[in-house]
């Protein structure tokens, strides 16, 4: 019989019951537990300030990222403890998640000034790798 000191497999319980700290997206390690709870209720009041003249999908939008935080918030458990909150719900870093909320901007039909206000104000792309670069074509940074 095989004891479990030298089994490479770890028991689904025990697994369960450890802490993940990399991202549920991208697999690195989050250096900067910011949850994804704290950064959309920022975008929801970033949105807010928008003229319905300049933005008129925004109703979806907030609608598209409810539902995605619904969906996601049953990945929660076991997650880091966010900084601002300090609740145990960061499993995306805020890199991959305000990604997604680009994507969803994006989409959503919003032109360059608001594309360029986002990605200013929600920059997480430290690395200059990802959507920094479109930022830097709309004149800003």
């Amino acid at each position: 019989m095989i004891s479990n000191q030298n089994n490479a497999t770890k028991r689904a319980s025990s697994f369960e019951k450890e802490t993940h700290y990399s991202c549920l997206s991208c697999s690195e390690i989050i250096h900067n537990p910011l949850c994804h709870e704290c950064i959309a209720k920022e975008y929801f009041e970033w949105i807010k300030r928008i003229p319905k003249n300049e933005f008129d999908k925004s109703f979806n939008l907030r609608r598209s990222l409810k539902l995605f935080l619904e969906k996601h918030s049953m990945l929660e458990k076991n997650s880091l403890r966010c900084v601002s909150c300090n609740e145990p719900r960061t499993n995306l870093c805020p890199y991959c998640f305000t990604e997604i909320l680009h994507k969803m901007t994006k989409e959503a039909g919003a032109g360059v000034k608001i594309l360029s206000e986002f990605l200013f104000m929600f920059n997480f792309d430290f690395d200059h790798k990802g959507y920094f670069h479109e930022l830097e074509c709309y004149g800003g940074y």
